[in-house]
């Protein structure tokens, strides 16, 4: 090359110095952002360097700020992981601590019964034949691994008209309270107990239902002999209004269970106090239970809410399983302190009497999803109408699970009552007929015998 065109290439070198950093700043913003965009600009800079437009002295000062600029943006994204991560794993927190559930069941079917009221026989689409339909809601905060709290509201429902609330299986029309089963909040601790406030179960309802060899709970049950026997009523008895109840942890099988309503009875809050306490023991296959109730329950018109116990109740029950088989047998004991001379009819509400109540059964469970059963119940009327109201019942029933959440069931059931006798009594659980004077309760007090066909879901 002749010497003036290399010293005018020489001297024009200069020039390119801005066109060459202005490139570089290009690419360095253009590719910043990926590792790719890093080797790409190196790459650059490697040519640039090749092409001597870049000294030696150049090319390590601009690589050095690359590499400055790729240790700035790594660890940016790892800011930004550690960020996101922290956000999942804080709202995975949260997720672990609270729990919402909407739970429930509903049973449908068609029955027909004999003298349900006076002669008159009932049939139709039955509410609710196996279980209370209810539909619910709990939502649970964890505080710690042994601590919650857990908060339920739950309603009755009828299956037949949609009513929602109070009676509206028995009626089927709805009434308040709409939380008519629980509106309630537990305190829970494992080495504590668990501690209930609000409208709730009581011991009662729950051992009702665990000792009853029947599995169909409405249709001739220990329900139905339980509300005339006066050992059952959603008015105190087995649930109650302003309850606080304490269920103690197990202690080598046994766990211990008490309570108290402070003014249980709806519209009575100075008065109506009941007072509850029991137990459950197991241990392997035999299981025993015990409850007391102490309750003042109101009656007559206008209605009287009397300062002392009206309603006291000794429940003793147990139960033995064998294989596939399990045997249930119990007694209890309802008296009536207040009024020694209260008896069972219809003008004195059932069971704020002298009653004493036997029951036996069995289940057996004849195939993995087939079960039969057998429940045998006698009330022994003790007050001075001197046995005229005694009520025995045989019911048995078969049932089929082919699912966790389906049952579909056949039930028999038999009352027989005495000649003359005065208060009313109803295999099912006070439904009102489909059939003739449906403004009455399906109850009577003449022998009844009658079968439930249908199906529950529970989800």
């Amino acid at each position: 090359m002749p010497a003036r065109h290399l010293a005018r290439s020489m001297t024009s070198r200069p020039s390119l110095q801005p066109v060459a950093a202005a490139a570089l700043v290009f690419a360095a913003c253009a590719f910043t952002g990926t590792a790719q965009a890093g080797d790409e600009v190196k790459v650059l800079l490697e040519i640039l360097l090749e092409k001597g437009i870049l000294t030696q002295q150049e090319y390590d000062s601009k690589l050095k700020k690359l590499v400055e600029v790729e240790e700035v943006r790594a660890f940016n994204e790892a800011q930004d992981v550690r960020k996101a991560a922290r956000e999942i794993e804080q709202r995975a927190e949260v997720e672990r601590k609270f729990k919402t559930q909407i739970y429930g069941q509903v049973s449908a079917g068609y029955y027909d019964a004999s003298n349900m009221k006076g002669t008159q026989s009932a049939s139709g689409l039955s509410d609710q034949p196996k279980g209370n339909n209810r539909i619910g809601l709990k939502v649970a905060r964890e505080f710690d691994a042994d601590t919650s709290a857990v908060v339920t509201l739950e309603s009755n429902f009828s299956s037949r008209t949609g009513a929602v609330g109070k009676d509206a299986a028995a009626s089927g029309e709805g009434a308040n309270p709409l939380l008519d089963r629980e509106a309630s909040v537990r305190l829970i601790s494992k080495p504590y107990g668990t501690l209930l406030f609000g409208r709730g179960p009581t011991l009662q309802n729950e051992l009702s239902g665990a000792f009853d060899a029947r599995q169909n709970w409405n249709f001739g049950g220990l329900k139905s002999i339980a509300r005339y026997a006066g050992f059952h009523s959603s008015s105190g008895l087995n649930r109650a209004d302003k309850l606080i109840r304490y269920t103690s942890p197990e202690f080598s099988g046994l766990t211990l269970d008490g309570g108290v309503s402070l003014g249980g009875m709806p519209g009575s809050g100075e008065q109506g106090t009941h007072y509850y306490f029991g137990g459950r023991y197991k241990r392997g296959p035999f299981e025993m239970a015990y409850s007391h109730i102490e309750a003042r329950l109101s009656y007559g018109t206008p209605t009287i809410v009397p300062e002392d116990s009206n309603n006291r109740v000794d429940f003793f029950a147990a139960k033995y399983t064998i294989d596939r088989l399990t045997l249930n047998a119990g007694y209890v004991i309802t008296r009536n302190p207040l009024l020694s001379t209260a008896t069972l009819s219809t003008a004195s509400p059932a069971g704020k009497a002298d009653v004493d109540t036997w029951f036996a059964g069995a289940v057996y469970r004849l195939l993995p999803d087939l079960s039969a059963n057998l429940g045998w119940y006698q009330v022994k009327d003790k007050t001075s109408t001197r046995g005229l109201n005694d009520v025995r019942m045989v019911a048995t029933g078969l049932t089929w699970s082919p699912y966790k959440e389906w049952d579909f069931f056949v039930d028999y059931a038999t009352v027989d009552r005495k000649d003359g006798a005065t208060a009313a009594f109803t295999l099912y659980d006070a439904w009102r007929p489909d059939t003739g004077n449906k403004a009455a309760l399906s109850s009577g007090t003449r022998d009844q015998s009658g079968i439930s066909v249908g199906a529950q879901y529970k989800f």
